[in-house]
């Protein structure tokens, strides 16, 4: 995996699950896999750890970078509400969501547009567009070139689903796959409002006969959550959370990642 900074490239790698089997635990085992991975030639990153990782990964030498923030829509409120109410409280659930449904669906149906400025296509028919708008991305980011969506676009057997796109004549798209009970759209861009709430009307109509509880995607600067809060999405509570280990690379504090939903094996 490849991660970018303006002109710069540097070889990376995600830390991501690592589990030691209950029998072989308190042996330092988990310690010594983990510092022979961080200790690889490369730049070693990490998003939303649990707090006892999260512990062990800033201890280590690992370093915040801010980053963006989760939104999702609920197609249905009843999953986003059961992350709200605490589980004894759980019979709450099915009648919070009955409440709060009606507005939802009221934003999902004031977006519905009869015109459709857009075409639905294969990720690799659209690849082209996504390259070209990730060459202007100057901040830190995953190199979404042919080999990265080859990999993370293309489905895997029956586990997860190939990725689609929607495409316009002026450059927006979006790649998007239903992973029930999620609907997620992984990287979008609109070069207009008229794209914007033309995408995103047919986005919430897919995602809806999916039979997709949850549609889930990131913005990555303040004029994102703007547009996409003004359609109904919820912000999640806290930033995305990505920290890195490197002997060698320093990023500053005005540096940014911009994260995606494939960036790492989110949904794999």
């Amino acid at each position: 995996m490849t991660l970018q900074h303006g002109d710069k490239m540097y070889e990376a790698q995600w830390a991501c699950d690592l589990i030691v089997d209950p029998e072989f635990r308190k042996l330092g085992t988990g310690k010594k896999l983990f510092e022979a991975g961080i200790g690889r030639d490369r730049i070693t990153l990490g998003n939303n750890p649990s707090p006892n990782a999260e512990a062990l990964m800033l201890k280590s030498g690992f370093n915040p970078i801010n980053s963006g923030r989760l939104m999702v829509f609920p197609i249905d409120p009843v999953q986003i509400v059961s992350w709200a109410i605490p589980k004894k409280y759980s019979f709450a659930v099915l009648p919070v969501s009955k409440i709060i449904k009606p507005y939802f669906s009221y934003k999902k149906n004031k977006l519905n547009r009869s015109e459709k400025d857009f075409e639905i296509c294969s990720w690799k028919e659209a690849a082209e567009l996504l390259i070209h708008r990730q060459q202007k991305n100057k901040d830190i980011h995953i190199l979404h070139d042919g080999n990265f969506l080859k990999w993370r676009a293309s489905g895997f057997q029956n586990y997860f689903p190939e990725v689609s796109a929607l495409r316009t004549n002026s450059g927006s798209f979006a790649l998007f796959s239903c992973f029930k009970p999620y609907f997620n759209i992984y990287e979008w861009y609109c070069a207009n409002l008229n794209d914007f709430k033309s995408m995103f009307s047919e986005l919430f109509n897919i995602a809806s006969n999916e039979k997709a509880l949850t549609v889930q995607i990131v913005s990555n600067n303040d004029k994102e959550r703007q547009l996409l809060s003004a359609i109904g999405f919820i912000r999640s509570r806290n930033n995305e959370k990505i920290i890195y280990y490197s002997k060698t690379i320093r990023f500053t504090g005005s540096d940014y990642f911009y994260f995606t939903l494939y960036d790492t094996d989110l949904n794999l």
